[in-house]
């Protein structure tokens, strides 16, 4: 299928993609990227000029009617973003959709950069100054994706939606562990800010690391299939931030558990730990919600994490409800210091 691929862009989209700036020179070379695990549901495809080792294109490949709704999704989310200078020249663009033997195939403009989970996996980042540059790189990204998305407002959680949450919780997990005077705060909250208004924007819904590249100053971000509009943007920065702690090297070339590296991330106090809150606390006060307001967002985050089917249009794939949920009871079991007194 490979050589129908690329006989197909020499010769049916050799037009298209001229137009938009990318040209073929063959023989081309295909390389596959992502673990086993990935390339079972869905499969991404690096294409090369001849001799030149700087990919021209991505293909992402799917035979799966769940997988190819998310790619489908995607096509439609990046033609409309790509319209918007801004965003523009940090997202891959679309170039069009082909379906060959039962297999949909799209075709995108390669962003590039190099991951910052790369980064972080090769103990590259890790120094304060280099964290700091990505955490505000990061939220810069999405108060632009926010500014250029807003729809209108949402209201703030009340305690009546909170309630529903953590009974969700009760039906999916038994006993939750978490505290009732810990549940009552939560509660308390909600309804000091009842009458706070959020806003509506577009969610990206696999906001992490690994989606975010970063190559001389320039950025990008991929991977969209999980796109939602209307929706808020606060589970994007929670995950991006939570994941980052996740895979941040604690140790070195060490292990650690994701329940060490959360709570170290999140719990204890050490400069990573500091930073996240600082950038938690001035990415939400710029949107006029205080911390305290903000401490809810996140347990509701959590929560939405920990619940399976709570997220709309999610492509991640083996579910990992219950390590969300067990990073959930580690923040609501201690004295958390995202949950202002």
């Amino acid at each position: 299928m490979l050589n129908e691929i690329v006989e197909i862009l020499g010769r049916e989209w050799r037009d298209v993609l001229i137009q938009s700036g990318i040209e073929l020179r063959p023989p081309l070379s295909i390389l596959k990227i992502g673990n086993d695990e990935l390339t079972r549901r869905k499969v991404n495809l690096l294409v090369f000029n001849h001799h030149e080792q700087q990919p021209i294109l991505i293909l992402r490949l799917t035979q799966i009617d769940e997988q190819s709704s998310f790619l489908e999704r995607e096509y439609e989310t990046l033609c409309k973003l790509a319209k918007h200078e801004s965003l523009a020249s940090s997202i891959p663009h679309p170039l069009g959709l082909l379906e060959l033997q039962g297999t949909l195939i799209v075709v995108e403009s390669v962003v590039p950069g190099v991951s910052i989970f790369l980064y972080l996996h090769r103990r590259k980042h890790i120094r304060p100054f280099l964290v700091k540059q990505d955490f505000e790189l990061a939220c810069d990204f999405l108060h632009e994706l926010e500014r250029v998305t807003m729809d209108g407002d949402l209201p703030f959680p009340d305690a009546g939606m909170v309630q529903d949450k953590l009974e969700q919780l009760c039906v999916n997990y038994g006993s939750t562990g978490i505290p009732k005077d810990y549940q009552e705060q939560l509660l308390k909250i909600a309804d000091e800010y009842r009458s706070l208004r959020l806003v509506r924007c577009a969610r990206h819904g696999d906001y992490w690391p690994g989606n975010f590249l970063v190559s001389s100053g320039r950025i990008g971000v991929i991977d969209w299939e999980g796109f939602t509009y209307p929706d808020d943007l606060f589970h994007d920065i929670f995950f991006f931030t939570s994941t980052y702690a996740l895979f941040y090297p604690w140790h070195g070339w060490g292990s650690c558990s994701p329940e060490e590296a959360f709570s170290l991330g999140f719990i204890e106090r050490n400069w990573l730990s500091a930073r996240i809150k600082e950038t938690l606390e001035r990415f939400f006060l710029k949107l006029n919600i205080p911390p305290r307001a903000m401490c809810l967002l996140f347990i509701l985050f959590l929560i939405e994490m920990a619940i399976p089917s709570a997220i709309k249009n999610d492509p991640r794939d083996p579910p990992q409800h219950e390590k969300w949920f067990s990073l959930l009871k580690i923040i609501a079991q201690s004295k958390n210091p995202f949950l202002a007194k």
